[in-house]
């Protein structure tokens, strides 16, 4: 009788469960929303949306007095973009060397060398994020700034 009522148990828990699971797909973000990438661009320092030469969504902002881009890709006709870059880039004297330095110490925001330093963060929604989950790399995003900065003497 006692593994019944344990059966039991579990399965009025899943069935509990399950609702609260479907509704938490909802929420996941299947694709880059340019209006809420603006929107939590503008919680970390001044931004504007416009579109690239292809037509797809692109975001300008300043954030702690550096100027960056996001950047939306794999695109269908400007819509439904799979995943955001930011990025950033100065004509500082900059090696291979350096980028690898930072690339070893720092694992989310890369270093690259090409006229100087470019920084790059890539986020996928393959599969979904949540709304949180995107904050969190706007955050992350924010507070490597201050590292960008130092390094490159701005």
């Amino acid at each position: 009788m006692r593994a019944s009522s344990i059966g039991f148990l579990f399965l009025a828990a899943a069935g509990l469960l399950a609702p609260a699971a479907a509704g938490h797909a909802e929420d996941l973000l299947k694709s880059a929303d340019p209006d809420l990438v603006l929107e939590l661009a503008k919680g970390f320092g001044s931004a504007e949306i416009d579109k690239d030469e292809d037509g797809d969504p692109v975001v300008h902002g300043r954030i702690q007095g550096i100027k960056y881009v996001i950047y939306f890709y794999d695109c269908t006709k400007g819509e439904n973009c799979q995943s955001i870059q930011f990025a950033t880039g100065y004509t500082d004297p900059f090696t291979a060397e350096q980028a690898n330095a930072w690339n070893t110490e720092y694992r989310w925001v890369r270093a690259y060398e090409h006229d100087g330093s470019n920084f790059r963060m890539d986020v996928d929604f393959s599969g979904g994020i949540t709304r949180a989950n995107l904050e969190d790399q706007m955050a992350t995003w924010d507070s490597l700034i201050p590292k960008i900065k130092k390094l490159v003497g701005d």
